[in-house]
């Protein structure tokens, strides 16, 4: 969908409303995308038929077309959340990579994915309670989701987009530096251990204060541990001149913004302008 359009002010006869959702089938995609233009502007008056179409209609064009219509409205209603959301004095992590998981699967079971992550904490409880201090307590969280559940970085499909998506992360246990370290962030903050997102340049950590200094966790490669030597080593050879910036704790909305700064480059790398449209004013409203 485009930017959203100005609704009728008159009320649309349901006949007018089961013409244009079987125009929805026709051939010419001008006149498809002048009805879709139409039921938007009716608006939510029109979704019943649009959703009957969808489940029955007997032209497959017009059952695949209501379904599209369909998904992005629903879209489109989590966006007027995203607005809400960002205008937030304090934006929380969770929260925000739902949402993001919603922009793209409306019909996803949030509430669902919330409770598996419960779960993780769930069986850390008893784990983390007997830890002598917060390095113990970083490696059970980090035996549990990397080697237990499985959790790791996708390296075959670097640039698929669900790696992005925190939802498909859960699915498939594989994603990206940044969805990664926000499961082990979002676990840790259930059990009570303190962790924090950093932003290194090309590549994303979880970083703690151990017993004698910083330590990082490297949520890609299965949790690996790594010092500040070690992170300077890896900037160096990427060629990149270390600054004490690059390993500063992020925001959750700074974490947020380079979730959708991610998905912004795979799609227009993709040349998928829609999502490009969709994610960009996303990342706008963030930046605010």
């Amino acid at each position: 969908m485009t930017e959203p359009t100005k609704p009728l002010s008159t009320e649309v006869p349901s006949s007018r409303i089961q013409a244009l959702v079987r125009l929805l089938g026709d051939d010419d995609p001008k006149i498809v995308a002048v009805v879709w233009e139409n039921l938007e502007r009716i608006g939510v008056s029109c979704l019943p038929e649009v959703e009957r179409a969808a489940l029955d209609a007997e032209d497959s064009r017009v059952r695949a077309q209501s379904g599209r219509f369909l998904k992005e409205w629903s879209r489109r209603e989590v966006f007027r959340r995203w607005v809400e959301f960002c205008r937030r004095p304090t934006l929380d992590l969770e929260d925000g990579a739902f949402l993001i998981a919603e922009s793209e699967y409306p019909g996803c079971d949030t509430s669902s994915y919330r409770k598996q992550i419960d779960g993780y904490a769930l069986v850390l409880k008893g784990r983390i309670a007997t830890a002598r201090n917060s390095d113990e307590a970083v490696r059970r969280i980090s035996g549990l989701l990397f080697h237990e559940l499985g959790f790791k970085g996708n390296t075959k499909d670097y640039y698929n987009p669900e790696n992005s998506y925190l939802n498909r992360v859960l699915d498939l246990r594989r994603g990206l530096p940044i969805t990664l370290s926000t499961v082990f962030l979002l676990t840790a903050r259930r059990v009570g251990v303190p962790a924090d997102g950093v932003g290194m340049p090309q590549h994303f950590l979880v970083k703690y204060r151990g017993a004698r200094h910083e330590v990082f966790v490297d949520a890609f490669h299965s949790g690996a541990l790594m010092s500040i030597k070690d992170c300077v080593r890896r900037l160096a050879e990427a060629q990149i001149d270390f600054r004490e910036d690059h390993l500063l704790a992020l925001t959750d909305r700074e974490i947020l913004a380079r979730t959708l700064g991610n998905l912004l480059r795979v799609y227009h790398n993709a040349d998928d302008t829609r999502r490009c449209g969709r994610v960009t004013a996303m990342l706008k409203l963030l930046q605010k």
